[in-house]
């Protein structure tokens, strides 16, 4: 099933909460996670674990050298996953 970008944007909230309760406020379509200060690079691969394991799939996009925190491009790889 594919998600709308506003599924997808709640699944990135989600993972955001359960990576630190809070954070899933501070995200829009427009925000960079580790340039607007939402998480820092050691949340950064904790959020990527609770995004993939919240979707039930691994994210063929996200892989060791993922860096690209714009709520945009995640709502993109989730859109095409």
């Amino acid at each position: 099933m594919q998600l709308t970008d506003e599924q997808a944007l709640d699944l990135i909230k989600a993972a955001l909460e359960k990576t630190k309760p809070g954070l899933g406020a501070k995200a829009d379509v427009n925000t960079h996670l580790i340039k607007d200060k939402v998480i820092d690079s050691l949340d950064s691969m904790n959020f990527l674990f609770e995004l993939e394991e919240l979707h039930g799939a691994q994210l063929e996009a996200i892989d060791e050298t993922f860096d690209d925190f714009r709520v945009s491009r995640l709502i993109e790889i989730l859109k095409a996953a």
